[in-house]
């Protein structure tokens, strides 16, 4: 049980509040008090006081109303930006000096005291300077009496406010500035100028004399390769503020930096990007990054001021994560970019294997196949080389290391029948998986060898058989004629042909198989000489020397007589061809 007792208008009367069982606090109704009296309070359990009482003046100790903080809020022309806002004090309690305090803050973040406290009497209005343009505030206040520091009255209620809109501090471009005019649009950027705050902006163009102005949302603006010039300002914006533009002029690459180096910073997953650059008047430089696969509106940049020629990136980089940077030269005139570097925090084992397919043999007919890039997301590093395995049947696999510059192959040592082919990426961290496996079938390339030589075989038994037939057709004399030594179609031969001549010479017949053909022995008979006078010799009768050995008459030393030539005579058998022997052979004078 609470209880009151007054100690100024009605003296020595006291007045009893219940308190709920395990409640520790209690509220007294304003009516049953009066203004400026003063009291003693104390609590009882049983009849037996739990602290001695208390001394309240109630002329100060009170708790004021909330102040009321009017709408309208005025901003200043000039930067610094301030903002000024006009309040009234709480109606209760009249006539009393009250000190009142004012926070504010910036979108949702943590409330910041205005400093110093001001009075309601004078009365003067709030001012929060070095606010931003395109941002959102909220303000609130109190109040108490002047002498009790500890007793503050109700908060106000929150009144919003927003600074006007601004253009953008930076813009920048995604796309090649310096590639050919029929490639892809360029993607104009930038970054929001405020915060919590819906900004519509005002995007210039100008293209070969041509200005373009479109209202758009934030924050990125598809424009032609061709445009020369971009700028982008905030609808309503403050008069004094510019628009902030970009020239798009390719300066070419005398003018871009160069010896672009981008390295991990040990124990931390920032990235070090530095490079040279020869120093000149009003240019800065902008390094961009994005993270392999991402949208491209999706693309950072930081800007350095003149002479600064590295940069820490301030993000957070994954480990095995490819990230394209680039350093641009920016001045008044145009842009110069230095050629994009691709880098890992930390580089993992690839995730997959390329796939490989199989294209056309070599004429040869030896088999050929080619495999594709792995993605970057699932290289994770830098490629170092590449690793190719084949398997022919049941036989243990063979590998064999490429470079990774390497997309084709030719497999001249793979056995014939079902063969199995993969390919493995490597980085510096290791060997990644195997990709998709090619099989396929080999036939037997030998065997096609084998029925190649039978064909060529018969063909020249063919062409052999068709040459005998023509020998020995009397019908093709003109065949002949192109297949037999020319020296047996001459009409006087030649002596060099003839073995007549060589004395003590005899010819062996060779050896004939088996059958009815005839076999023809030739005998060389020694010439008896003659003790007449000088006659031309009588030929003789040989069909040996009948058919190669050119007469007297033909070599012009006699002339021509009945009966001067060899006839050939028949065999005792009757058949001509028969072996000749010395009486077969007639001398004729």
């Amino acid at each position: 049980m609470l209880f009151v007792q007054s100690q100024k208008y009605h003296s020595n009367k006291t007045w009893t509040v219940a308190v709920p069982t395990g409640q520790n606090w209690v509220t007294i109704p304003r009516e049953q008090l009066t203004t400026s009296d003063k009291l003693l309070v104390w609590m009882a359990k049983a009849g037996q006081p739990l602290w001695p009482p208390i001394f309240v003046n109630l002329e100060t100790r009170m708790k004021p109303d909330a102040p009321h903080l009017y709408p309208d809020v005025d901003f200043s022309e000039d930067d610094p930006l301030e903002a000024v806002v006009q309040w009234a004090p709480p109606t209760w309690p009249p006539h009393k000096v009250l000190v009142c305090q004012f926070y504010y803050r910036r979108c949702q973040m943590p409330w910041v005291l205005l400093e110093p406290e001001v009075k309601s009497i004078p009365l003067t209005p709030i001012e929060i300077q070095d606010l931003e343009l395109a941002t959102s505030y909220e303000m609130l206040g109190r109040c108490r009496v002047d002498k009790e520091e500890d007793l503050w009255g109700e908060w106000s209620p929150i009144l919003p406010f927003q600074t006007s809109p601004s253009a953008p501090k930076d813009v920048w471009i995604m796309g090649n500035i310096c590639g050919a005019p029929d490639e892809q649009e360029l993607l104009l950027l930038w970054k929001a100028s405020g915060l919590c705050v819906q900004v519509t902006y005002r995007v210039w163009i100008q293209v070969k004399d041509q200005e373009v102005i479109q209202e758009i949302p934030c924050c990125n603006f598809s424009i032609p390769t061709q445009a020369e010039w971009v700028g982008v300002s905030a609808v309503n914006a403050t008069s004094w503020e510019p628009p902030t533009s970009l020239s798009l002029t390719c300066l070419g690459p005398d003018f871009a930096p160069h010896g672009v180096v981008v390295r991990s910073i040990s124990g931390n997953k920032e990235l070090l990007v530095t490079w040279q650059q020869e120093p000149r008047e009003l240019q800065d430089h902008v390094v961009d990054w994005i993270r392999d696969g991402d949208p491209l509106e999706n693309l950072n940049w930081v800007r350095l001021p003149p002479g600064n020629f590295s940069a820490v990136l301030p993000v957070d980089f994954k480990e095995g994560v490819p990230y394209r940077i680039t350093v641009t030269m920016v001045s008044p005139w145009g842009l110069a970019p230095a050629p994009s570097v691709w880098k890992f925090r930390e580089e993992l084992v690839p995730l997959s294997g390329p796939v490989v397919w199989r294209v056309q043999d070599t004429p040869s007919g030896t088999p050929a196949v080619a495999w594709g890039e792995v993605p970057r997301h699932q290289l994770r590093g830098h490629l170092t080389h590449y690793t190719l395995c084949t398997q022919s049947g049941t036989r243990p696999s063979v590998c064999k290391n490429v470079t990774g510059s390497t997309r084709n192959m030719t497999l001249p040592d793979l056995h014939w029948g079902p063969c199995k082919l993969w390919v493995t990426a490597s980085t510096i961290a290791g060997q990644g998986p195997p990709g998709p496996s090619l099989q396929f079938h080999l036939p037997d390339n030998t065997l096609n060898w084998k029925v190649l030589s039978v064909v060529f075989f018969l063909w020249g038994v063919l062409l052999t058989s068709c040459g005998v037939s023509l020998a020995t057709c009397g019908r093709c004399v003109h065949l002949q004629h192109k297949i037999l030594p020319h020296w047996i179609w001459e009409k006087i031969p030649d002596p060099a042909n003839s073995n007549f001549s060589l004395p003590h010479m005899k010819e062996v017949p060779q050896a004939q198989p088996p059958g009815d053909s005839p076999i023809l022995e030739v005998e060389e008979i020694e010439q008896v000489p003659v003790k007449e006078p000088p006659q031309p010799l009588a030929p003789l009768d040989s069909g040996y020397e009948k058919h190669f050995l050119p007469t007297p008459e033909e070599l012009g030393l006699v002339g021509p007589t009945a009966g001067s030539r060899l006839q050939p005579e028949l065999t005792s058998g009757g058949e001509r061809g028969a072996p000749l022997t010395d009486e077969n052979i007639e001398v004729q004078s």
